[in-house]
């Protein structure tokens, strides 16, 4: 007799928002269908405010989740391979100033390369990438050119995927032991001969 492959039953992941508005976790790796719930100890009134991250679905359709001070308001993430930067902003303005991260599944997270291959630009300049683990799975990346029959080089003073990614194409994964952080990088070698052309910022952030 076959086994039976009961589901996997769903979880519910908790970020707390602090009185100096910073999100814990900053970064985290859920399953398709999980809830995630922000507990809100910030003694104000904020809003979760989440990024697109085009081409990826969005991990919130509504995009903007109001929390009121001293409560908790979330919702379940969608059935799918998704994710999404948010930031936690007061009256309009965003506290702390780098986003944060929730992948759900092998998401990935997106970089699109436009413009031409002499002078790309890379949207977004700043983007946050959740270190993830062997149990949940790791922050995945994709820098995806936009820029037609174009690879684009990436250069990296540190690479913190494995394999590295070394030009636009596939989602890749965050290398195991790489250490939360900023990572820069850009479309011309180290060291650079001339000014950087283009390039951005990847934030690798933890649980």
């Amino acid at each position: 007799m076959a086994a039976r492959h009961l589901p996997i039953a769903a979880l519910t992941h908790t970020i707390s928002i602090g009185a100096d508005f910073t999100a814990s976790p900053a970064g985290i790796v859920v399953a398709q269908g999980d809830t995630v719930n922000f507990t809100n100890n910030s003694g104000s009134d904020i809003t979760i405010q989440f990024l697109s991250n085009t081409p990826g679905q969005n991990i919130y359709p509504n995009m903007s989740l109001p929390v009121t001070k001293g409560t908790t308001a979330g919702f379940t993430v969608p059935n799918a391979n998704c994710a999404a930067n948010y930031n936690v902003t007061l009256n309009g303005q965003v506290m702390n100033g780098t986003p944060y991260v929730i992948q759900v599944g092998s998401g990935p997270m997106y970089v699109l390369v436009t413009g031409s291959l002499a002078s790309p630009d890379f949207n977004p300049a700043t983007v946050a990438v959740p270190l993830g683990s062997a149990a949940t799975g790791m922050g995945y990346l994709q820098m995806q050119s936009q820029i037609p029959n174009v690879v684009v080089p990436i250069y990296w003073t540190t690479d913190p995927f494995n394999p590295g990614i070394t030009q636009s194409g596939p989602a890749q994964p965050v290398k195991s032991g790489t250490s939360t952080g900023s990572y820069s990088y850009s479309n011309t070698p180290q060291p650079r001969p001339h000014a950087m052309v283009g390039g951005g910022t990847v934030i690798i952030k933890s649980s």
